[in-house]
């Protein structure tokens, strides 16, 4: 669960680093499609190209990761990877470093998406509240051992969205602070999940 909760910490941080200093989010594909449909309708193309650039982005950060795990790597490799990403990602130009954060987020959420047996997303939490929603409903129609067992499976999903939101936090009061606030994560990000680790 502590692996969870850091790795949701750490995205929620680069996220809102992502949506303040790029202008768009590095793992809310949701957000970024809102911006890319207005865009479309009301004609800033530019605009519209550079969200669909950052969909293609996460998706290939995707794609990177499992292509790991297909090859027997170790999701520390993926992380490692997106923790270099992560540290140059101040040194490049607006777009570029967009671009480059959404890819990273795409590996961290794509190499770490299973904790004890569970399946939860790191990088975007909003199917995680729903199976939260899920959970409790399970709870509350459950009784004794089952009613025990039903809230120890539901309370990570509540965990890891309040360690999203403390990295939300994080980042925003970090970007107004520092001038290259993705070093922080950066440095986190290989010791969440050592080498011997599998998903």
């Amino acid at each position: 669960m502590l692996q969870a909760c850091l790795l949701a910490l750490v995205a929620g941080y680069a996220d809102t680093i992502g949506y303040i200093r790029y202008d768009a989010f590095a793992g809310l594909m949701t957000g970024n499609t809102i911006f890319l449909g207005s865009e479309l309708a009301t004609g800033r193309f530019a605009a519209a190209a550079f969200h669909l650039a950052i969909i293609g982005s996460f998706l290939t950060g995707v794609v990177i990761s499992q292509a790991l795990i297909k090859q027997d790597f170790a999701p520390f490799h993926a992380l490692c990877m997106t923790s270099v990403m992560l540290a140059i990602c101040g040194f490049l130009p607006h777009g570029v470093a967009a671009l480059l954060l959404a890819l990273a987020m795409g590996m961290q959420n794509s190499a770490a998406n299973r904790f004890n047996g569970v399946a939860l997303n790191t990088v975007f939490v909003t199917g995680n509240l729903q199976k939260l929603g899920e959970g409790l409903v399970a709870w509350a129609w459950s009784s004794g051992s089952e009613q025990s067992k039903s809230i120890d499976s539901t309370a990570i999903y509540a965990y890891v969205w309040i360690a999203y939101a403390f990295g939300a936090a994080a980042g925003a009061l970090a970007h107004g602070l520092m001038t290259y606030p993705l070093l922080l994560p950066a440095m986190i990000l290989p010791f969440i999940m050592p080498l011997n680790s599998r998903r």
